[in-house]
């Protein structure tokens, strides 16, 4: 089911909030001592059973390696330069657990295309592993105790990346957006809440669903995925069909400056990329889908200074991602 929905479907994702019963919550703790004696050691000692994790401790952590670890979707925003935060990070970099975020664990799994019973698995694996060693804050009326009180409960995220060009450039997607809520779920941009939708690009998740069990969750928000895919897809076929000749011609052109050009910024790279997309999708373009993907994480900011090796300037970066987009795009 991950191929066939991977042209919708970007990714999958699931997360976990839990807190430790002994410790108060991120934003109350005072003294390294405790934090990392009985957090950062439990979960270093709970996740080695499930193979190579590697701890970047936030604290020092150079900048642009920071950065790309937002980048790649490997922790949030408001973890980076947190005074006591931390990241456990899979070899596979599948798996990834916060700590010290807004809660004092916050762990993920992302997996591509749509795959959200997957993800589910590998997390609760973890998440197993981590409970044997730490004690989770847990109250059999309400649940999985969380700073915010919309996480109570499972204390469960699931949410999916999704690749909306038909909807968008049909006008229909403001109304489907707008139906989102009664289904339990919201659109967010790529980098979570708070930021704004690059490349025809959402990310889809369940809101507050205090009383409503993991499976219920995962349920409701597949079956949202489910109708983005088959609306999508309808939508798509449409803008083609009415589209012809001009609608070609504009992924094309995409295709020609991306092809081309000798330097790019990360807007247009993110504008144009999204329309050669489309045309990989419609068979304009006989360009490898995967590598398309990719370029999106390879072609950010910090991702090119750390591929590099050293800072860069923003027209050497426009320089460097125009000549990885050609390599990636050409024939």
């Amino acid at each position: 089911m991950t191929d066939r929905s991977k042209d919708v479907v970007f990714s999958s994702r699931v997360r976990f909030a839990r807190n430790i019963t002994s410790l108060p919550f991120p934003d109350k703790l005072t003294g390294e001592e405790g934090i990392y004696s009985v957090l950062m050691r439990g979960v270093e000692k709970a996740l080695a059973p499930l193979g190579e994790f590697r701890m970047y401790r936030m604290n020092g952590l150079d900048h642009t390696e920071a950065q790309s670890l937002v980048e790649r979707h490997l922790i949030s925003p408001a973890l980076v330069g947190s005074r006591y935060g931390a990241v456990m990070i899979s070899a596979l970099q599948d798996l990834s657990v916060m700590i010290n975020e807004e809660d004092h664990i916050r762990a993920q799994c992302i997996v591509s295309g749509f795959d959200l019973a997957g993800a589910f698995k590998r997390l609760v694996e973890a998440d197993k592993a981590m409970a044997a060693q730490l004690d989770f804050a847990f109250d059999e009326k309400y649940g999985y105790l969380t700073a915010c009180p919309t996480n109570m409960g499972a204390g469960m995220r699931a949410s999916f990346m999704v690749f909306l060009p038909g909807l968008a450039l049909s006008g229909s997607l403001g109304s489907v957006l707008n139906t989102l809520p009664k289904f339990g779920v919201t659109a967010r941009g790529v980098y979570g809440e708070g930021s704004g939708a690059q490349g025809f690009m959402y990310q889809i998740s369940n809101q507050a669903m205090i009383g409503a069990g993991e499976e219920e969750i995962l349920g409701r928000v597949t079956k949202v995925a489910e109708s983005f895919i088959r609306a999508e897809r309808a939508a798509r076929e449409e803008l083609a069909r009415r589209g012809g000749v001009d609608l070609k011609d504009k992924i094309m052109r995409a295709y020609g400056v991306l092809t081309n050009a000798c330097k790019i910024s990360s807007e247009e790279f993110m504008e144009l990329i999204a329309y050669v997309k489309l045309g990989i999708c419609l068979e304009y373009i006989a360009a490898d889908a995967d590598k398309a993907d990719e370029l999106i994480t390879l072609t950010q900011p910090a991702m090119l200074c750390k591929a590099a090796g050293k800072k860069l300037n923003a027209e050497e970066r426009d320089i460097t991602r125009a000549r990885i987009v050609q390599k990636a795009l050409a024939r």
